[in-house]
């Protein structure tokens, strides 16, 4: 007599939920990945240059793959009512990392596809400003105040364009942001409505690719 196919026992036990996504490393460990790449991207990415748009590329594109995590927490949900809720929660995540990455790494994109765009300062100055940075969850966030230049500057077309440099760049930062950061701390806070910059910016972004004076 032939034996029936076995059948997983409802509720699923342990070994079940294990068997389930077990296999699936690489997808788990996108999960993760923008925990690791976001604190990485802030320390030791460049924040002017080529390589910023990479930078930002590449942690959003991360991000992105975390929806693959959607169809790992589907069944769960179908398969145990006690793990639904985390399966839930898993898919609401990876939804809105998603959407949020989605949202930034189009016009990343659209801007690494078209290229920058010269852009003629005419002045700068700037001041000092107040930032605050949030982090924690919910319940017990912390608040945290730095200070940044604010800097101004007037355009040739008319227009202004406002952007924050951090007091000092940070020391792991490539020579080609570096060099764009000097130009605008030299225009901005060293001499500041005297001297014109050349700027090639991508034109959705704003990311200043290059950075020259006069």
């Amino acid at each position: 007599m032939s034996m029936p196919p076995h059948e997983p026992s409802f509720p699923p036990s342990r070994q079940d939920y294990r068997d389930l996504i077990d296999h699936h490393y690489v997808i788990r460990g996108l999960t993760f990945a923008p925990l690791i790449l976001f604190p990485i991207a802030l320390k030791t990415g460049a924040l002017y240059g080529s390589l910023s748009m990479w930078t930002g590329i590449g942690m959003n594109l991360s991000i992105l793959l975390t929806c693959l995590t959607i169809p790992l927490a589907v069944p769960v949900m179908l398969r145990d009512r006690r793990r639904r809720w985390k399966a839930a929660g898993r898919v609401a995540i990876a939804i809105s990392f998603g959407i949020l990455s989605t949202v930034r790494i189009i016009p990343l994109i659209q801007d690494l596809a078209s290229g920058p765009q010269p852009v003629t300062v005419t002045s700068c100055t700037s001041s000092v400003a107040d930032r605050e940075w949030r982090s924690g969850r919910r319940g017990s966030r912390t608040t945290t105040i730095y200070q940044v230049y604010e800097i101004t500057m007037q355009l040739a077309d008319g227009s202004t364009h406002v952007l924050d440099i951090s007091l000092q760049p940070q020391d792991s930062e490539p020579a080609s942001s570096l060099a764009v950061y000097d130009t605008l701390y030299d225009a901005c806070v060293t001499h500041p409505g005297q001297t014109p910059m050349t700027l090639q910016v991508m034109p959705r972004t704003w990311r200043i690719i290059e950075a020259h004076l006069g």
